[in-house]
């Protein structure tokens, strides 16, 4: 048991008043005259002896009904996570963290877990003295919306002003920040956490022991019952142009605990829908679906694919900014002008009125420098030499999101292997290969390649190139090889570099090398890469919610006035970085797509995504924190409606003062029956002669 206000304990002092006052009274003698002494013997073995335990009795009632009251006004309750006496005698710190994440959103009965959070911790402040330090933190952004009296008046609105988010909170991170403060020394240390905890602290944040002198409350506002998630919409086709089907794989779950008949998922092309599936939902189980359709047009398609509204809608949109092949700038660069014939007259076939590809050619054999900023796609044929600057030219292209078709045959092994393999990742260079009068073959039948899928070809393997003359190139680990050739080597891999794309072909674009460009292959081939390379996927690239943007802008729209719009509306003006070559956009804290725009015409456009710890999941419980906190300083409560009362109990103990006061008066009632008069015993004046 436990007191909350143990100085009142002094007025047990009382309980002397009635000893004084059952000793006062012995010594008091009464003179009374016998006419014999007969039945002295006998009064002293029975009547005297009766008084006088009757007396002890009635000491003891008055003695325990003053306890009782003292007790009482003691105010004692069972012993709870926090002694009693020292949350009311000592300086104390009092840390309310209050989840405003994005899982935070869900809502039970029309309430937001967020609101009910809020309610809740305002419930609570009642329950700390004056002499407590109170701080309250919200997770997105985090920020310390107050400090000072738990009994301010001003402290219930601020907590109501918390604002809801779609941001991610790490909230171990939070509550290690708080809890670590050296300047917090406080004898009392308490910690309350109103969220629903939806992922485990990582192991270096479950090793560390210093939180022995903490008392942790883990305030769970509900659990989200009806809940469809979509967990991931990825593109099953990387080419995208307005003629050819998009197919995005679509993975669906049933987070919550109702199954759900007739759910329609849809897929809208901006905001038209475009496909649509009826599917029928179990707890805990998960569906995929592969939606088919057109993108109608060029540009960025925004595309969304959706289900209807739940307990938690913030997983029921997956936002995609689909680039479809418009306007790509192609550098061909060759060591001969015959292989730069063969390059132009190749693009020239794949747009004769030049709608979409703007091309430059020049002819380098030896390249020095490059100048290739203002390029979405590089094509580079048969490079005889290459210098240091120019690599770091092509390095910083790459990263910057630019395309590469590079064609592999001459110049020095080790040069290109010191230089490119080294610096870009490029295959290493062994030895030419010739088969002298014979040709080695293409080997597709052992191709899963996504390029080659689909590709407008009447019989692809009747248009298979014949290989007279490659580069034997070793690959790695990164690289992915779409061609391999019947000796096993590669004929067209492909790898990254920063955000670029990198295309390598073994062998040339020369009748001496191969019949590749008399195949029907050539041109469909070269388009995909074309479309590939040189499309806009580094700017439409998602981001999750609340992280910044960099949007790569080319040197003639750098000094174009530069807006941003979110997907509410509000539209925000952007000052780009001339040095850089781009602009920044710090905050991204809505769900959906936000779009770009450069003198008021669309530029790009980009999705955000709910970061994926703040899907709906199973929550944590005491179990998974036993290495990070000790079960004795810990209590995990749900958000019900008799809440402050049940947080009361478990911080302070049950209250006893009613219990007390019953005793006391039980007590006094018995010392009354015991201690009044017995009119049959007392003689009557009349009778007395």
């Amino acid at each position: 048991m436990n007191l909350l206000a143990p100085s009142v304990l002094w007025i047990l002092a009382a309980i002397a008043i009635p000893i004084v006052i059952h000793f006062f009274t012995r010594l008091r003698l009464n003179k009374v005259e016998f006419s014999t002494l007969q039945f002295i013997k006998q009064l002293e073995t029975s009547s005297i002896r009766k008084v006088q335990i009757q007396q002890i009795i009635l000491l003891l009632l008055r003695i325990l009904a003053i306890t009782a009251l003292v007790l009482m006004l003691a105010q004692p309750v069972t012993q709870g996570l926090m002694p009693g006496w020292l949350a009311a005698e000592q300086r104390a710190r009092l840390v309310v963290v209050i989840d405003n994440s994005a899982s935070m959103n869900g809502k039970i009965d029309g309430e937001s877990l967020l609101e009910r959070a809020k309610s809740g911790a305002i419930s609570l402040l009642p329950f700390f003295h004056d002499n407590t330090q109170a701080t309250v933190v919200q997770t997105c952004p985090e920020k310390t919306i107050f400090t000072g009296s738990p009994h301010d008046p001003l402290l219930p609105s601020l907590i109501k002003d918390i604002e809801a988010s779609y941001e991610f909170d790490d909230i171990w991170t939070v509550i290690d920040s708080l809890v670590t403060d050296p300047t917090i020394d406080e004898l009392v240390k308490e910690c309350v956490v109103f969220s629903n905890l939806m992922h485990r602290p990582d192991s270096a944040f479950l090793a560390k022991n210093f939180r022995d002198d903490w008392k942790f409350y883990f305030i769970n506002p509900g659990e989200i019952y009806d809940n469809l998630s979509i967990q991931s919409v990825s593109s099953i086709n990387r080419i995208k142009t307005p003629n050819e089907l998009v197919k995005l794989n679509a993975r669906i779950k049933n987070s919550g605990n109702l199954p759900k008949p007739n759910v329609p998922v849809e897929l809208l092309f901006d905001n038209h829908r475009v496909g649509q599936v009826v599917a029928e939902f179990t707890p805990a189980r998960e569906k995929e679906f592969i939606f088919q359709a057109y993108p109608g047009r060029k540009g960025i398609v925004r595309a969304r694919v959706t289900l209807p509204e739940d307990d938690y809608t913030a997983d029921n949109n997956w936002f995609i900014s689909m680039p479809v092949m418009e306007q790509i700038k192609c550098g061909l660069i060759a060591s001969t002008q015959e292989e730069l014939t063969i390059l132009e007259m190749v693009f020239r076939s794949i747009d004769p009125t030049n709608q979409f590809l703007f091309v430059e050619s020049r002819l380098q054999p030896d390249i020095n420098r490059l100048f290739i900023d203002e390029l979405d796609v590089a094509v580079i044929h048969n490079p005889q030499n290459i210098s240091e600057e120019a690599i770091t030219a092509l390095d910083q292209f790459l990263k910057n999101g630019g395309g590469l078709i590079w064609f592999q045959g001459g110049g020095d092994p080790e040069v290109f292997n010191d230089i490119l393999a080294t610096h870009l990742g490029f295959p290493v260079i062994e030895e030419l290969k010739n088969i002298g009068t014979g040709f080695f073959e293409i080997n597709y039948r052992t191709s899963n390649s996504d390029l080659l899928a689909n590709l407008q070809v009447r019989n692809i393997q009747k248009e298979l190139p014949e290989i007279f003359s490659y580069i034997n190139a070793k690959t790695m680990r990164k690289h992915k090889v779409h061609l391999s050739l019947n000796t096993g080597d590669p004929f067209l891999l492909e790898f990254s570099k920063g955000s670029g794309t990198v295309f390598y072909f073994t062998s040339l674009l020369d009748l001496r090398w191969n019949d590749l460009p008399v195949r029907g292959l050539l041109i469909p081939l070269v388009y995909r890469l074309l479309i590939l390379t040189g499309t806009d996927e580094i700017n439409t690239a998602p981001v999750a919610v609340g992280s910044t943007k960099w949007i790569y802008i080319e040197q003639d729209y750098i000094r174009s006035t530069w807006e941003v719009e979110s997907p509410s509306g509000q539209k925000t003006l952007i000052v780009p970085d001339f040095n850089r070559e781009g602009i920044l956009i710090p905050a991204t804290d809505e769900l959906g797509i936000y779009r770009v725009f450069a003198n008021g015409e669309l530029f790009t456009s980009f999705p955000t995504r709910l970061y994926y710890k703040e899907y709906i999941q199973e929550e944590l419980s005491q179990e998974n924190l036993d290495q990070m906190i000790s079960e004795d300083n810990t209590q995990w409560l749900d958000l019900e409606a008799d809440f402050a009362a049940l947080f009361s109990e478990i911080r302070q103990g049950k209250a006893l003062w009613k219990t007390f006061l019953l005793i006391a008066i039980a007590l006094l009632l018995l010392e009354s029956i015991l201690g009044r008069p017995n009119p049959s015993k007392m003689k009557s004046p009349d009778n007395h002669e």
